[in-house]
């Protein structure tokens, strides 16, 4: 399958760091295996910065300026920071494109853009205009959706528009995501795949019996907390408080970067939760097995719906692969409770109120036999569904489909640019 695969120029914020988490994780996972000579990364050179890219992907990276004008870290930055936000998004709108002579001379067959904040879907559609081959855009939530930056020449909105409606395939990491921007948009893809993160189980098995440990029940959350996961993570831990206020042996144990702990450490140290630090990527799964329960946390705030209802977090086939029962604390819209209710591989909890979810931990924990079977089928679902291999396979063959259908109408329309150029420049002289 690896071969005669397109040249990818992959436009994101994402720096295909190995200890990257999320969307990187993801694009990690994808690529790993993809030709390193057919893959160039183009990243805003703050990003590359501040997470490098690790190896197989550092053979061809290359940057453009996001921030000509820096933000703004004080009290002040409140007020000024997105206008500099407005300003940057013109200066890349008007500068040219950055790198182009590499640009240029590794000749992509397809760019593949995705974006995690305004930059990149900007730059993405630069390039797209630029370079006359076929696109693809990948949306991992819904970031787009409260995004209403504008600048003098362009918008998010309308630029978001521009690449949606001209790509020639969707990659989307959930149905909920490509039926929402499919309908926002009103725009039907040319082609979609749906794409989740991918886990490499050549080193992984399921355990033999859910139960690691005598003693304390442990629900483990691993990953970062935004506020799209603090609310519904803030009511499981009040919860498992309250179980061990009443006598319960259980206990919460929260593995993230001290960035995201620190901000709630009060309300952490108040119920009683265990903090367990980041865990490298490499070690994660040896430390999930050692959990009883598998946390993922939804926001059921309004104002976080749209994240919500469109975002299979990464973090759960990752659980999957843990070979431990997972429970999905959020909203009935969630697009991680509809993923767990859809395979039937784990359990959904859709309330908030504590007390609720006090009776619902006690039901679970008493039921040995269900945690068992939904840990046995969320491995075989993962294994079946959602290895690296299998994935990874699906993705290359998307894109080799869309470059092969795409191509002879791309070649002519550069041949045509190609000639125009030379007699423009024919009657110049």
């Amino acid at each position: 399958m690896s071969k005669n695969l397109p040249r990818i120029l992959l436009v994101t914020e994402a720096t295909l760091s190995q200890e990257g988490k999320g969307v990187n994780r993801t694009l990690v996972n994808l690529f790993e295996n993809y030709p390193a000579e057919s893959l160039m990364l183009f990243c805003p050179e703050h990003e590359l910065h501040s997470n490098p890219t690790s190896s197989p992907f550092n053979r061809q990276v290359l940057s453009f300026s996001g921030h000509r004008l820096p933000t703004v870290h004080n009290r002040l930055g409140k007020f000024l920071n997105p206008s500099i936000a407005r300003i940057n998004l013109q200066l890349l709108d008007w500068f040219p494109i950055s790198n182009l002579q590499k640009l240029e001379e590794f000749d992509p067959d397809i760019i593949l853009i995705c974006p995690v904040t305004s930059l990149c879907l900007l730059m993405g559609y630069k390039l797209t205009q630029y370079f006359q081959c076929p696109s693809s855009i990948y949306f991992m939530d819904d970031w787009i959706a409260c995004d209403n930056s504008r600048w003098l020449s362009n918008s998010v909105q309308k630029t978001a528009t521009q690449l949606l409606k001209q790509a020639n395939g969707w990659l989307m990491i959930s149905e909920q995501l490509q039926n929402e921007l499919s309908k926002r948009y009103q725009i039907k893809p040319q082609s979609s795949l749906i794409v989740h993160n991918p886990v490499d189980l050549l080193d992984k098995h399921l355990p033999a019996t859910v139960t690691t440990h005598e003693g304390t029940f442990k629900v483990v959350y691993a990953g970062s907390i935004w506020s799209m996961h603090y609310d519904a993570l803030a009511a499981i831990a009040e919860a498992i408080f309250q179980l061990r206020c009443d006598g319960k042996d259980i206990e919460l144990v929260v593995h993230t970067d001290k960035c995201f702990w620190n901000p709630y450490r009060e309300k952490w140290k108040q119920w009683e939760v265990t903090y367990g630090d980041i865990i490298p990527y490499q070690e994660l799964n040896s430390y999930l097995q050692r959990a009883d329960l598998l946390l993922v946390a939804s926001s059921f705030l309004p104002e976080y719906a749209h994240m919500t209802r469109s975002s299979v977090q990464t973090k759960l086939t990752d659980y999957m692969a843990a070979g431990r029962p997972i429970l999905a604390c959020g909203p009935a819209y969630s697009a991680c409770n509809q993923f767990l209710k859809k395979w039937k591989c784990g359990l959904v909890c859709e309330t908030n109120q504590v007390s609720t979810i006090e009776s619902f931990l006690i039901d679970t924990i008493s039921n040995k036999s269900l945690q068992q079977e939904i840990a046995e089928v969320a491995f075989k679902v993962l294994n079946e569904n959602f290895d690296k291999k299998i994935v990874t396979e699906k993705l290359q063959s998307y894109v080799k489909q869309i470059f092969s259908q795409n191509i002879r109408g791309d070649r002519i329309l550069k041949t045509k640019k190609s000639s125009s150029d030379k007699l423009l420049a024919s009657d110049c002289n």
